[in-house]
């Protein structure tokens, strides 16, 4: 049967109905399914790839590509995944993304939507005072970390005028590659980015971030933005914040935390002290699709003042003008670089209000403590060194036996299929992560990835 843009009420149940069963069929075929998949074959490559029909084509074929697609990469879907950093994918937030893709109201600015701005402002403010920030704090709901990294940096960048050439950037040599991705964005040459050394517990060293500034500022520059971490991707590593907060304040600079990952933490006890000094910070990024467990595409931009953001991007047209003017509720298009932009507040909203605070603490308490046990099991297998306590929910481990052993351990890991976990560099030595943070992820599949560790450390 044909089907015209505008689909009739029988047609929309028909391929609704057809979707639903093909969501529960894969959640229920879930932690059945493989870590990770072979590649594909050449032929399965350039069927997927072929250009649209002319007529259209019935769901159920194109759920059968999509079988074929997602046979395939990794399963970040599945509890297995222990690579990187996991997204949840939590099905009410999910919900939430397929309501507002079909109410399909914009959500730029406070003309077109502004219930559903309320609704986002709303999760914004209670995420502004989880993170103990003023009055007069503000935030935007991003595609992510990258995004909001580089919309912090400009906020920074902002403060220091149209010439902003003599701006020095700081960070540590673990922090997130987007973070001097953002500054090469935001048009701050290399020559003015500073990657300070991590101190043995792989955190920013203080000192020589104070001898870097001390040698900046001597040379008639300003210090424009220090960022820290509040979990490196690495390790999981949280910098010492609170005397961050000092030098920043001391240097005049702007002090932007990349909470992306661990930041989220601050809803459990364990997490509020660990990431003490985070209130301090000028602007944090967060990521809902990572410790909020959302789905892929909801990170986010919090600030202590928002008139810096304003001051930065706050922008408008001609064709703009019967906008009303930024105040309670908020537009979204002055506060990052959006103009049209999803309902991210949606699913946020839904999945906070339908399953409750509690429950998303409890969530990512199990997941420190499964890397806490994680860690403590792999130190009582011979030849194996965890190389940091995990502060969060990422266990890096490598064989003292070398980087060639410390391979072989991976690759049988990953070969199995029955998890997935990935490397990184530590001082120049090869080493293995695992990071927990998907509310799939059971004390099973950990005692899985120790199991594996074992048999190859021992091999």
């Amino acid at each position: 049967m044909p089907y015209e843009l505008e689909l009739t009420t029988q047609q929309r149940r028909a391929l609704t109905e057809a979707v639903i069963r093909y969501s529960e069929d894969y959640l229920g075929d879930l932690e059945a399914a493989p870590a990770s998949w072979p590649p594909l074959p050449e032929d399965t490559i350039a069927q997927l790839g072929e250009a649209p029909a002319e007529t259209g084509v019935e769901l159920e074929t194109l759920l059968a590509k999509l079988d074929a697609a997602l046979a395939s990469g990794i399963n970040t879907s599945s509890g297995k995944f222990l690579s990187y950093i996991p997204s949840g994918g939590i099905y009410v937030s999910a919900l939430g993304r397929l309501l507002g893709a079909v109410v399909n109201r914009y959500t730029g600015g406070t003309h077109g939507a502004p219930g559903l701005i309320a609704i986002e402002h709303g999760v914004i403010r209670w995420l502004c005072g989880l993170f103990g920030l003023p009055e007069s704090s503000t935030g935007v709901l991003l595609s992510g970390g990258s995004t909001a990294n580089l919309t912090a940096t400009v906020a920074a960048r902002g403060r220091l005028g149209h010439d902003f050439s003599d701006g020095v950037v700081y960070t540590s040599e673990r922090a997130h590659h987007s973070v001097t991705k953002a500054a090469t964005i935001a048009g701050i040459h290399p020559g003015r980015v500073r990657r300070i050394p991590a101190d043995p517990a792989l955190r920013i060293d203080m000192a020589k971030l104070r001898a870097a500034i001390e040698a900046d500022r001597s040379a008639g520059l300003r210090p424009m933005l220090i960022v820290l971490s509040a979990g490196t991707t690495d390790t999981g590593t949280i910098d010492p914040l609170r005397e961050g907060a000092a030098v920043a304040r001391e240097a005049g600079a702007w002090l932007h935390v990349d909470g992306a990952y661990g930041g989220l933490f601050i809803l459990t006890e364990r997490g509020r002290q660990r990431l003490d000094g985070i209130e301090l910070a000028d602007s944090i990024t967060i990521d809902a699709h990572k410790s909020l467990f959302l789905p892929f595409g909801v990170g986010g931009l919090l600030v202590r003042d928002e008139q810096a953001l304003l001051t930065s991007l706050d922008e408008r047209g001609s064709y703009m003008q019967d906008v009303p003017a930024h105040g309670a509720i908020p537009n979204y298009f002055a506060l990052g670089p959006e103009l049209t932009r999803p309902a991210r507040g949606l699913e946020t909203w839904l999945a906070l209000q339908i399953h409750g605070v509690a429950a998303f603490r409890r969530a990512l308490d199990d997941m420190l403590d499964l890397a806490t046990g994680t860690a403590a099991a792999l130190r009582e297998v011979p030849g194996i060194e965890v190389v940091a306590e995990p502060e969060l929910s990422i266990v890096a481990f490598l064989s003292t036996q070398g980087d060639a052993a410390t391979h072989r351990i991976f690759n049988h890991m990953n070969r199995t299929g029955e998890i997935h976990v990935s490397s990184t560099t530590v001082d120049d030595r090869f080493i293995v992560r695992m990071a927990f943070l998907s509310q799939r992820t059971t004390p099973e599949v950990a005692a899985r990835a120790e199991a594996l560790v074992r048999e190859a450390a021992l091999a």
